[in-house]
């Protein structure tokens, strides 16, 4: 099975779904997931987000969506395309040919950024700190600043490699530490500031889906 089939028409899809002893068309997740892997809307739309741990939408499928996670209002629309134009309606077997087709389909959208980079040979990381945060550009920062990188760029390809060092920014409000940080993550939705302490119940999911996280309010 390979979510990532090429596209066939609707007419051709229809065709060759299977039927019941009746003529109709069978609930199957067999049928369900040949809609999801052949239909031209929706072939390589559903995937797995390794970074997330959810199951995302990432391309266009006729309908305004606020962000990629799938969620309940997609499924209502799902349901009433594939009612409408296959005549599939098993709530549970969509369902779970969604899982099938998004675990076929995973991606990291970290790693599929940093591998997309190609560095044009210009040096930034020495004088990162003081571009940003007027920071010495001596070896101290620039070393510091090396290593907060690389942990973060293992981190992305290897979840829970060891690295237990912090890059602390000691300035008063409004000096950019934050928006540093911010800027550090590439996206807003990779960056959180919204963890406290480390004993917090729900440490677990502020950390999920974020790669730079900023403790602001840490105290020594």
């Amino acid at each position: 099975m390979n979510a990532m089939q090429p596209p066939q028409s609707i007419e051709e899809i229809k065709a060759g779904l299977e039927t019941t002893e009746k003529g109709g068309v069978r609930q199957s997740i067999r049928n369900c997931l040949t809609v999801f892997q052949r239909d031209p809307l929706l072939s390589g739309a559903i995937a797995y987000n390794i970074l997330t741990d959810r199951k995302d939408i990432i391309k266009p499928i006729g309908f305004h969506r606020e962000s990629t996670a799938l969620n309940d209002t997609d499924m209502k629309y799902l349901l009433l395309y594939l009612e409408e134009t296959y005549g599939l309606t098993n709530e549970k077997k969509i369902d779970n040919a969604i899982g099938i087709v998004a675990n076929e389909n995973k991606y990291h959208p970290i790693r599929d950024y940093l591998s997309d980079l190609v560095w044009d040979g210009t040096e930034r990381i020495r004088f990162c700190l003081r571009h940003f945060l007027g920071a010495d550009a001596d070896d101290y920062t620039y070393e510091a600043l090396k290593l907060f990188l690389l942990g973060a760029i293992s981190r992305a390809f290897q979840p829970g490699c060891k690295f237990e060092i912090m890059l602390c920014l000691v300035g008063g409000q409004g000096a950019g530490k934050s928006t540093f940080f911010r800027l550090l993550a590439v996206r807003d939705e990779w960056f959180s500031d919204d963890l406290r302490k480390l004993d917090d119940d729900n440490v677990y999911r502020k950390l999920q889906g974020h790669w730079m996280i900023e403790m602001s309010e840490m105290m020594a």
